[in-house]
């Protein structure tokens, strides 16, 4: 009987797992837009941070905080917003700057991996264990 809670505590805790590495949506998606800068600051303080106007595919523009500082005025770059954009400050990076965000495709397959390896793990280990106890009664004390 512990042999069955333990196989099923380790699929369920897999099958946890699983749900915790599972995309969530919003997460990591990004769109690229155009930022033109219109105060630009001195990289002095580790918070500065140059100000940009970023123009949208729907020519709405908005103002964003640039994850960098010591830009000219009226730079125009290429910067990354989250997609869909936040509520409150913006906040944008400079295109390919940003941690590499696995698809979402890749981020269910790795999760519906472990989900499966765990579970197997947990087959493997009941298996192992009733061979293991047929044997140890076979035997004898």
């Amino acid at each position: 009987m512990g042999t069955v809670l333990i196989a099923l505590a380790i699929g369920l805790g897999s099958i946890g797992m699983g749900w915790l590495l599972w995309p969530h949506a919003g997460g990591g998606v990004v769109r690229t837009a155009r930022g033109t800068v219109v105060r630009s600051v001195l990289c002095g303080p580790s918070d500065a941070r140059d100000v940009v106007r970023v123009e949208l595919l729907d020519d709405r523009e908005v103002p964003a905080r640039l994850d960098g500082c010591g830009h000219r005025l009226g730079e125009v770059l290429t910067v990354e917003v989250p997609d869909p954009l936040p509520t409150g400050e913006l906040v944008a990076r400079l295109a390919g700057t940003g941690v590499p965000t696995a698809t979402a495709d890749g981020q269910r397959l790795g999760a519906v991996g472990v989900a499966i390896a765990g579970i197997a793990g947990a087959l493997l280990a009941w298996r192992l264990r009733s061979d293991w106890s047929a044997a140890r009664r076979r035997v004898g004390p």
